[in-house]
């Protein structure tokens, strides 16, 4: 089993990492998880891939190219900002633009594996995550994962208990990890 994670928190060892870990740490199979720390422009809408296979900027995402095409699960963990994904993870996949633009424009069929996936949303109060749950949603539609084999994990009071004391977030990462097991 694969499972790319996208961390879209620049944070070290903050929230967003914190169940991030936990639930790799549960996970069997290759796990890769993609940040900041990587190399990984956003997407310039040069519009290269409207006309042209693939992405024109060589940074490490072209490796994740091939990654995204055979994993089996995809998470999505950002903390929350302003109600919306962190600008951090939304650069990071912009560049699944070249996928999109391949079926709308080369009206090519998708050759992704069908996935599951996971939203893991960290922030300050309840009710923020419903905005950056719809957009989640929406970005991974284009990378094949579809509902109902999407699992949310959120830890909505990380303002006054940190994310690695929450319990029912972390027991949530625990089942997610069982549910994404099952696919061996």
């Amino acid at each position: 089993m694969q499972t790319l994670i996208f961390n879209g928190s620049p944070k070290k060892n903050g929230d967003t990492e914190t169940l991030i870990s936990e639930l790799a740490s549960h996970l069997r199979g290759d796990v890769k998880i993609i940040s900041s720390r990587n190399n990984i422009s956003p997407c310039v809408d040069c519009r290269h891939c409207w006309q042209n296979t693939g992405c024109i900027i060589d940074d490490e995402m072209q490796d994740i190219y091939a990654y995204l095409e055979t994993c089996d699960n995809i998470v999505l963990a950002s903390p929350i900002w302003f109600c919306s994904l962190s600008g951090i993870l939304l650069n990071m996949v912009s560049r699944i633009q070249t996928i999109y633009t391949a079926s709308y424009f080369q009206k090519k069929e998708m050759s992704l594996k069908e996935k599951k996936g996971v939203i893991m949303l960290v922030g300050g109060q309840a009710g923020t995550e419903i905005e950056p749950t719809k957009a989640a949603l929406t970005i991974m539609r284009f990378m094949n994962v579809h509902r109902p084999s999407v699992e949310k994990i959120y830890s909505l009071d990380t303002n006054n208990l940190p994310a690695g004391e929450d319990a029912i977030a972390l027991d949530k990462c625990r089942e997610v990890a069982g549910i994404l097991n099952d696919n061996l």
